[in-house]
């Protein structure tokens, strides 16, 4: 019995990733503070003035962000040095998990854990992984929700190239 609720709360869990449903905080034209400061957020909190940023919200239970991963260290290198970052929020409730996570994948960008679920709560994220792709100013011009592999991948590169094009 124990086996089948775990696989069942495992499945329950997997699907919650993929879901299409919007956030009902943040989107596009959201404007945010040029940092992350005040929301106890753990880990250093890289400066967003002047950067075109995405900033994701992903945890290390959810299968669809492990798949992302990879996509956005890609994206991270090609883009960089144009004024591209990536701030990536964990939202795991214990740092262990995320660290696991965190030593498997080996992102070079910049991870963040919102131990206290503050900032995850202000943006009123529903959906893992989600991610705003913000510009220069910190206005959000973007917002995805979930992650569609290929798809996602070429959306945000054009985004990006777009934003760092402006």
């Amino acid at each position: 019995m124990k086996i089948w609720l775990k696989i069942n709360l495992t499945a329950v869990a997997a699907l919650s990733c993929v879901s299409l449903v919007q956030a009902e905080g943040w989107g596009s034209g959201t404007e945010l503070s040029s940092t992350l400061e005040g929301f106890a957020l753990e880990g250093e909190v890289p400066e967003m003035e002047g950067k075109v940023t995405l900033l994701d919200f992903w945890a290390s239970w959810c299968a669809p962000c492990k798949a992302a991963f990879p996509a956005m260290e890609k994206l991270y290198r090609n883009f960089k040095d144009e004024g591209f970052q990536i701030v990536a929020v964990s939202v795991d409730q214990k740092a262990n998990q995320m660290q696991r996570f965190l030593d498997k994948q080996k992102p070079s960008f910049a991870t963040l854990h919102d131990a206290g679920q503050q900032l995850v709560k202000a943006a009123e994220i529903s959906v893992m992984p989600s991610s705003f792709l913000v510009d220069r100013e910190g206005i959000i011009r973007f917002a995805h929700k979930g992650w569609h592999g290929k798809e996602s991948a070429e959306n945000l590169s054009n985004q990006i190239q777009a934003l760092l094009a402006e």
